[in-house]
């Protein structure tokens, strides 16, 4: 099976519009706060992995997979607080296309010219987790040549209201904005390209069960198929806990959505 490689990551919060290069500024500049999180992050990342364009054709080997719990619930909220305040003749049409959750990914595929695959997985607190899954099947299966991955989400007090009073506050902190991607590519077209590697996706799973009483079934599912699939023995769960910084190591994501994401990754030598 293709090794899979991470050639590039970022992590940004508050959007940090700044660094874009100008040209998708512009386009950050009138998208919404999700859609600005992504677009700081995929710029970043694709800079890290020497795969950042702004100008030419669309290239077509290479896609994008945001995953997102919430998506465009900001946009929606504050149409329906101008509508419901000022009616139906506040209401802009303009908003239409940053009312639903794959906006996002298609800025990111417009703004830095990827005309392969433009995924969107919404899975609760798990979707940025099973987005870098999907990518790397995508890649490992010949799909794409490079797909740019991961999470975001935009909080604010509207949103904080709704999973309080749908009894789906998200632990103690509440959520805020953020966005990480990641930059995945074969393993050897990334030796190819001579480029450093953060590390790779050795295996993952997914599950999903809404009955409280069942998720500790469901997680240790994931985890157990998660670690199948990266070759790790299951009857050998130490290997992911290993302390050298090459050593396997799975990350979980259990949302009370039931969603849940397991992933094994490892750093590359000489990365902690």
């Amino acid at each position: 099976m293709t090794e899979i490689a991470i050639t590039g990551a970022a992590a940004v919060v508050d959007g940090e519009l700044a660094q874009l290069p100008e040209a998708v500024r512009a386009r950050a500049v009138r998208a919404e706060r999700v859609t600005q999180l992504a677009l700081a992050a995929a710029g970043r990342a694709l800079a890290d992995a020497g795969l950042v364009t702004t100008d030419g054709a669309p290239r077509p080997r290479l896609g994008v997979a945001l995953g997102t719990a919430f998506g465009c619930f900001l946009t929606n909220a504050a149409y329906q607080r101008r509508l419901a305040t000022d009616g139906a003749g506040t209401a802009s049409p303009r908003l239409f296309a940053a009312t639903v959750s794959n906006a996002a990914a298609g800025e990111v595929g417009i703004g830095f010219r990827l005309g392969g695959p433009a995924v969107t997985v919404t899975a609760g607190g798990a979707a940025g987790l099973l987005a870098i899954a999907h990518a790397a099947d995508l890649v490992a299966t010949g799909r794409a040549d490079a797909m740019v991955a991961g999470g975001m989400d935009a909080s604010d007090e509207a949103l904080e209201r709704w999973l309080i009073d749908g009894g789906m506050a998200m632990g103690e902190a509440p959520p805020r904005d953020g966005a990480g991607l990641v930059v995945l590519e074969p393993l050897q077209a990334a030796r190819r390209r001579g480029v450093p590697q953060r590390g790779r996706v050795l295996g993952h799973a997914a599950g999903f069960t809404p009955e409280r009483d069942a998720e500790a079934a469901a997680v240790q599912a994931a985890i157990a198929s998660s670690l199948e699939d990266a070759g790790v023995p299951h009857d050998d769960q130490r290997q992911v806990a290993d302390a050298s910084a090459s050593a396997p190591f799975l990350l979980l994501d259990v949302c009370p959505s039931g969603h849940v994401g397991a992933l094994v990754a490892a750093a590359a030598a000489g990365r902690a």
